[in-house]
């Protein structure tokens, strides 16, 4: 256990929600590598993610452009936005199951649920994370650490056992994004008062 609660620990965590299905597996389901998790992973993930990328990619050039450039890129901006609303409709779409959790916390490395059940440690699950702000998902499979109490009920941490690297690096934005929010959110309620 010290082992997964190491890697847990390697990315900050953020207290957010976000949306997760969870779906037991036994070893037996687990990926070998990286190239058995692309064929598992839902072609509309794939869409999803790689539109974030190229989007990613194609705005870092016009940022060096300067003030020349700040028209072109605010358009884009929005003609990126309008993808995103639809993609994240999509997404939600997806996501209609009758057994969504939602996290209390995540990060790169994994997340935690507060549920009135304890998770069995060890328990791998396969998992579909929906990142609503980022027009993102993700599918990956994660380890359940601990469960522990936690007010009513428990609190579980998963630690990310089978994740592309990508998909990782979407983890981290969404954390940072998210603590982003956080503080601006702060800054402007100390701003009022």
């Amino acid at each position: 256990m010290s082992n997964l609660l190491e890697q847990f620990n390697q990315y900050f965590q953020i207290e957010h929600v976000i949306a997760v299905h969870l779906e037991p597996v036994d070893d037996a389901q687990l990926p070998t590598d990286n190239s058995d998790i692309d064929k598992l992973i839902p072609p509309l993930f794939k869409l999803a993610n790689e539109v974030n990328v190229l989007e990613q990619t194609a705005l870092r050039p016009l940022r060096q452009l300067g003030d020349v450039a700040e028209d072109l890129a605010q358009y884009l901006k929005l003609q990126s936005r309008k993808i995103d609303l639809i993609l994240s409709h999509i997404l939600a779409n997806e996501n209609q199951q009758d057994d969504n959790l939602e996290t209390h916390s995540f990060g790169g490395s994994g997340f935690t649920l507060c549920t009135n059940t304890p998770y069995k440690p060890n328990q791998f699950y396969r998992c579909k994370l929906f990142l609503e702000d980022e027009a993102a998902a993700v599918f990956c499979f994660a380890q359940v650490i601990d469960s522990e109490p936690f007010e009513e009920g428990f609190k579980t941490r998963f630690v990310f056992s089978h994740i592309r690297e990508e998909d990782q690096e979407l983890m981290v934005r969404a954390s940072l994004h998210a603590q982003a929010k956080v503080l601006k959110k702060k800054q402007s309620t100390k701003n009022i008062n």
